[in-house]
């Protein structure tokens, strides 16, 4: 009787194999977690100490069971264990590109990627107004390329003086259509770009401040966004050739 009970308590071969290649850890160190888990439910045999042993990491060796080992198992309260899910990684995403635009400009890399995975979640509210901070940022870099911050009537153009901080959207846009002649021949370019640009003037300050405004996708299409950012570029390597 006493070998019987003894033969019932050992460990199967091919269970601690099954949980030493499954885990990635040696045999010894399954055998010592084996031996824990026995401490904390004296009931359990090896092998229903192995079956628990794996279900807390999502899989099983039930099969290696027998009779005597599932009736351990069945002595005890086993929480419910969450198997881990893979999650799909945001790096295989299929994020649609919406908006590109070269820049060594870290932050503005992050907004612009921010845009793309806005507009691929279809949440459109929140694309328009990432994509009308774009523009305010990037509007502010080319009136400093033209106008250097040295001089203060300069720095008016894009900086409120009074505030210590960058001229509003509206204004800027404003400031810069009115300077399209000191960018000649490129003024026409200049003006297409203000042109543009308007569409992301007062709807993005009604979506920004009001419950009821929720863009959709083709309201946010319409607005040509990677048409104005073309075209900045084309003003911005224009301007770099000037310095």
């Amino acid at each position: 009787m006493t070998k019987a009970k003894s033969n019932k308590a050992k460990l199967k071969p091919e269970l601690l194999e099954k949980l030493s290649n499954h885990t990635k850890l040696n045999k010894e160190s399954v055998r010592v977690e084996l031996w824990r888990l026995v401490q904390k439910y004296p009931q359990l045999t090896p092998n229903a100490a192995g079956q628990l042993f794996a279900l807390k990491r999502g899989f099983t060796v039930l099969k290696y069971l027998e009779p005597v080992d599932r009736q351990a198992l069945g002595n005890i309260e086993i929480k419910k264990i969450e198997i881990p899910v893979k999650r799909r990684s945001r790096k295989n995403e299929m994020i649609i590109k919406f908006a590109v635009y070269e820049t060594d400009d870290h932050l503005l890399g992050k907004h612009i990627d921010q845009i793309n995975r806005t507009y691929t979640c279809k949440c459109y509210t929140a694309t328009f107004i990432l994509c009308r901070k774009v523009l305010e940022n990037l509007i502010v870099t080319l009136l400093k390329k033209k106008y250097p911050e040295k001089i203060e009537e300069h720095r008016a153009k894009y900086f409120d003086l009074k505030k210590s901080r960058n001229l509003d959207f509206n204004v800027l846009l404003k400031n810069l259509r009115n300077s399209a002649v000191d960018f000649m021949p490129e003024n026409k370019l200049v003006e297409r770009i203000c042109q543009l640009a308007d569409g992301f003037k007062e709807d993005a300050n009604e979506m920004t401040h009001s419950l009821y405004h929720i863009a959709s996708k083709k309201e946010i299409d319409e607005k040509e966004f990677q048409s104005i950012l073309d075209l900045i570029k084309r003003l911005e390597k224009y301007l770099e050739k000037l310095n």
